[in-house]
């Protein structure tokens, strides 16, 4: 039995610290080929990050993301092979020290005392997700049956596929249900099914780009979820009450 609300997370960046591996790439990437970018090509590549992961889903997603990026900051074909060879090794050893962040755990364990219900939407891959998560083995089985990834839809966020699949698994309608994430990707896909929206402070968006965007609340981790429960509750109450109006 759930209690009303049913929350919808994403994983890295949201529950799993595993931001700092692509500050890692770029650092060594950027040594490496002896690169210097401008907030010009900064942009740009932060456009084009956008424009790759939305939308239709795509395999080797990650790849063709680096793929593009590598091409953007000039490396010519044979230094994109290696600079994928050099992204693919550095992943693979810091992959397996991620962690979670502090008060994921006490935050799941509030959430069962309290009956609410959840799920994940992440755009990593079914065998990505299982990786990151495996180690924690308490969450990862309270998790078990409620992950959706991008082996799962056809479509990404900001797409409103995973979570529509979410709340169906949930059993819940849309407008009970909270997205929580980093990035602006999760706020428009919240947005897009009249769901709450929660965003994060913890991984790649500050609170000035989150605000554009226009998320129900920002907050600096999931942390304090439990201490926003009477607001969300309230702004459910409303929107329902506005939806009959």
């Amino acid at each position: 039995m759930d209690n009303g609300i049913s929350f919808v997370f994403d994983l890295d960046g949201t529950l799993i610290n595993s931001t700092e591996i692509g500050d890692k790439i770029e650092r060594e990437i950027y040594k490496t080929f002896n690169i210097e970018v401008d907030k010009q090509t900064e942009k740009e590549i932060e456009e084009l990050t956008y424009e790759i992961i939305q939308g239709e889903n795509r395999k080797n997603l990650g790849i063709k993301l680096m793929w593009a990026i590598f091409k953007k900051l000039g490396l010519n074909f044979f230094q994109r092979v290696r600079a994928l060879y050099i992204s693919s090794k550095i992943f693979k050893e810091e992959n397996k020290k991620v962690d979670l962040y502090d008060g994921v755990s006490d935050l799941f364990t509030f959430l069962d005392e309290n009956n609410y219900n959840y799920a994940i939407a992440t755009t990593s891959s079914k065998d990505e997700a299982d990786d990151r998560l495996t180690k924690f083995s308490d969450l990862y089985n309270k998790l078990d049956g409620k992950i959706i990834t991008r082996s799962d839809v056809k479509h990404l966020k900001p797409h409103p596929e995973s979570i529509t699949k979410a709340a169906k698994l949930m059993k819940t309608s849309l407008n009970r249900v909270v997205m929580v994430g980093d990035m602006h990707t999760d706020i428009q896909m919240g947005k897009e099914v009249d769901a709450i929206t929660i965003g994060v402070l913890t991984g790649v968006f500050s609170e000035k780009k989150f605000k554009a965007y226009n998320p129900d609340f920002i907050i600096p981790s999931v942390a304090q979820i439990p201490e926003l429960i009477p607001q969300i509750k309230q702004r459910i109450k409303d929107n329902n009450n506005a939806s009959r109006q």
